[in-house]
């Protein structure tokens, strides 16, 4: 927030700055840093973000094609962009542009529905903002197949590229060679939606995803998908990265044990038919 105040008409003026669905970040005047902003940010006064608007309910298109930017992740990084004062800019790319967006350079943060896995660890630092599990998506005829990650053994599955859903697959594979079963066949896709149309088409078995999404695939193809609960455990973290050793880290981590101590991360999860419970800062 801001430290001191501003005549009446350059308050006006930033309010009609403010960008996306009376839920966006408040930010200084072009080219002038907040108080509270952090040191690190590639443009002052601007907190720039790498998201992937392809991973309802966490972040996705409001019309389904372009315009604004919704989801728990992208209303949390409008908030953290208020909670220092500052703008949030959303760069689109890739899931797998992701990583490399942040490297070069693009973006100043990934709040995108990345695991914190030991290798995305190698390369850029996380903060903790939510727990959550793979799980399977399945026509409702099919669901009850699976029940145990041996379960899909022999069956074709479908994740998207570069995800830790799909080294789930992958590492499975040496699994079913013990137990005397065959191999999961695994297609990756470039986006989420793909995924979902294999399933429906036929060409997959089954999709693996995160539970935190499962549940809106299957809420919005009703009839066609269902969830299959409880095959993997609820054990991995999703985070908010930031470069190896940016001076933007610890406050970045800071910035969102302050906004779940107020309720705002809850608030943002119920917002977006999420339990509050996901919530997770460390």
């Amino acid at each position: 927030m801001f430290k001191y105040m501003k005549p009446a008409l350059a308050a006006a003026a930033v309010v009609l700055a403010l960008s996306g669905c009376g839920n966006a970040a408040a930010s200084s005047p072009a080219g002038q840093a907040s108080a509270n902003a952090p040191e690190g940010l590639t443009t002052s006064g601007k907190l720039t973000l790498c998201i992937d608007p392809e991973y309802a309910p966490l972040e996705y298109y409001a019309n389904g094609s372009g315009g604004d930017i919704a989801g728990f992740d992208a209303d949390a990084a409008r908030a953290l962009a208020k909670h220092w004062g500052v703008e949030a800019k959303f760069e689109v790319t890739t899931f797998d542009g992701l990583m490399p967006g942040l490297q070069t350079r693009r973006c100043d943060a990934i709040f995108g529905g990345l695991y914190m896995s030991q290798a995305r660890l190698q390369v850029a630092d996380a903060a903790p903002v939510m727990k959550a599990g793979p799980t399977i998506v399945a026509s409702p005829a099919n669901v009850d197949k699976f029940k145990t990650p041996l379960d899909l053994c022999g069956h074709s599955v479908a994740a998207q590229a570069a995800s830790s859903n799909a080294a789930r697959i992958t590492s499975l594979k040496d699994e079913c060679k013990q137990a005397g079963k065959d191999e999961p066949r695994l297609t990756e896709y470039p986006k989420t939606a793909e995924t979902v149309l294999a399933v429906i088409n036929g060409k997959s078995d089954a999709l693996i995803e995160t539970n935190v999404a499962a549940a809106y695939m299957a809420s919005q193809n009703e009839g066609k998908l269902a969830v299959a609960s409880k095959i993997f455990p609820a054990d991995t973290t999703f985070g908010v990265f930031t470069r190896k050793n940016n001076t933007l880290t610890p406050a970045l981590a800071q910035a969102l044990k302050d906004l779940q101590k107020d309720g705002t991360l809850a608030k943002i999860a119920t917002d977006n038919k999420l339990e509050a419970s996901i919530v997770d800062v460390g």
